[in-house]
């Protein structure tokens, strides 16, 4: 369920953006990112570090966008937000646990190369995602950039699939503690 609301706020950015302009688009993707983010909290009493901080850079260039009455702002943000993971996943090299170690380790217990591949992997692929929207934003119209945020969803989606098959064949389940 996770995964659905995570792409209800880009689903609501496209199809408002097919029936109205980037700034309406905009506002819809503000709103439904806080309610997303409402939700989760209401549900968790707990938000995820990575939602948290794509929020707060979607707010302060969705906002950017809105004041300024440009897109630019907006269609730069994801190349800002995958540099910065890719800079986190990286610099989590150097810790005791990566960042996907982090996340996953409590359910998945694999040794540490494991972990530093499939990060590395992360690293690698949130790069190369925002250099592709930097080219597209410089080489392409709002139209063309719109279409590739859908599918760059996509792309993620299918990467984290990939990832958990990869990591499902290297791993083992932890075994659950009795309470």
């Amino acid at each position: 369920m996770s995964a659905l609301t995570d792409l209800l706020p880009v689903l609501a950015f496209f199809l408002t953006y097919k029936f109205a302009d980037i700034y309406t688009a905009t506002v819809v993707l503000m709103f439904s990112t806080l309610a997303q983010v409402g939700y989760t909290w209401f549900k968790t009493r707990q938000i995820p570090k990575m939602t948290l901080w794509s929020s707060v850079l979607l707010l302060g260039f969705g906002g950017a966008t809105l004041y300024f009455h440009s897109p630019a702002a907006l269609m730069w943000m994801p190349s800002v937000l995958y540099g910065t993971l890719a800079a986190l996943f990286l610099a989590s090299h150097f810790t005791p646990a990566t960042v996907l170690e982090r996340v996953a380790g409590s359910q998945l217990e694999a040794p540490k190369r494991i972990w530093a591949v499939a990060n590395g992997s992360w690293v690698l692929f949130f790069i190369a995602l925002g250099l592709v929207n930097y080219w597209v934003l410089s080489h392409y119209g709002l139209d063309t950039w719109v279409r590739f945020k859908l599918i760059k969803v996509g792309l993620v989606f299918v990467f984290a699939i990939a990832q958990a098959f990869w990591l499902a064949r290297h791993a083992t389940p932890r075994a659950e503690t009795p309470v």
